[in-house]
């Protein structure tokens, strides 16, 4: 019988906040590895709750990373910040790297993965509230099916690129300026989302990527929707605003709207993966072949 993949549960970044959200996100965690296939087990670190706005200390949690990686599957219960202490853990670990899987502050994560060509799922995260889309999409990419996704809504720019496709949290990849880690987005399909970001924080993190060259070459935009709260008779820009400006820079087809990352019920995508986006006049759409499943 081939062997059932192991999936490594942890917080890279923000712990859990008490034993009540630790039993939900043990249990949301159980559902989704039961839906791919994989045994699941839990780092030891998921019962310290040191408080609001805390975090553990890097010390350990790059010793437990060096445990994930032991897994073929490390599965993020939470973001928040923190994921750029673990990075020196990485440098000199030279295995295969398991299927990782969570966004937000994974992100910093995401852009090492990138590099060293390791597959990765912008994806479900057992410990933040979720629904059905989340589970399932994540699951569909983690079990090795393809991705195919259309709208009649958000078609910003038209036109047709291919390339590898990286979605991120739009802060943290402006933050990775400058560092070692920062991916080359040339060539890809760049899929960028987050939240509380109000349209001018969007605009501000753009320009620093454009300004620092990190846009060059990148092949297609695709926008999320950065649910945010905006000021009472806000007349700035939207998002759509934003798109436009932003496709006629850069010369490329774009989308706005796009749900994944941080919503209610987001859709997920794979990292570094082949795909495809068509944009219409009115419609769009993204297809992704079958990304790698972790190996047994």
């Amino acid at each position: 019988m081939p062997r059932v993949p192991s999936a490594y549960l942890w917080c890279p970044a923000y712990p859990l906040a008490d034993a009540a959200h630790l039993a939900r996100t043990l249990a949301a965690a159980q559902a989704l590895a039961t839906r791919c296939g994989w045994s699941l087990s839990a780092s030891p670190l998921l019962g310290r709750h040191p408080g609001p706005g805390a975090w553990l200390p890097a010390a350990e949690r790059c010793a437990d990373l060096q445990a994930g990686l032991g897994h073929d599957v490390l599965l993020a219960a939470r973001g928040g910040y923190g994921c750029l202490d673990l990075l020196d853990s990485l440098a000199a670990y030279r295995r295969p790297l398991p299927l990782l899987v969570g966004y937000s502050d994974l992100t910093v994560l995401h852009a090492w993965w990138f590099r060293q060509g390791a597959a990765a799922i912008h994806g479900c995260m057992p410990g933040v509230a979720h629904g059905e889309l989340a589970a399932t999409s994540t699951a569909a990419l983690a079990s090795g099916r393809s991705l195919h996704l259309a709208s009649d809504a958000g078609a910003i720019a038209p036109g047709r690129a291919r390339g590898r496709l990286f979605p991120a949290c739009l802060r943290v990849l402006a933050g990775l300026i400058g560092t070692p880690v920062m991916p080359d987005l040339a060539g890809t399909i760049l899929a960028l989302e987050d939240v509380d970001e109000r349209p001018y924080r969007v605009e501000r993190d753009l320009q620093q990527l454009w300004r620092a060259g990190a846009l060059t070459g990148v092949q297609a935009l695709l926008l999320g929707r950065f649910p945010a709260d905006l000021p009472a008779g806000y007349q700035g820009p939207t998002l759509a605003d934003l798109a436009q400006t932003w496709a006629a820079r850069l010369g490329v087809p774009a989308v706005a709207g796009l749900n994944f990352g941080h919503e209610a019920d987001p859709q997920a995508l794979p990292v570094g993966a082949a795909a495809e986006l068509v944009v219409d006049a009115r419609s769009w759409r993204l297809t992704v072949p079958t990304p790698r499943p972790p190996a047994p």
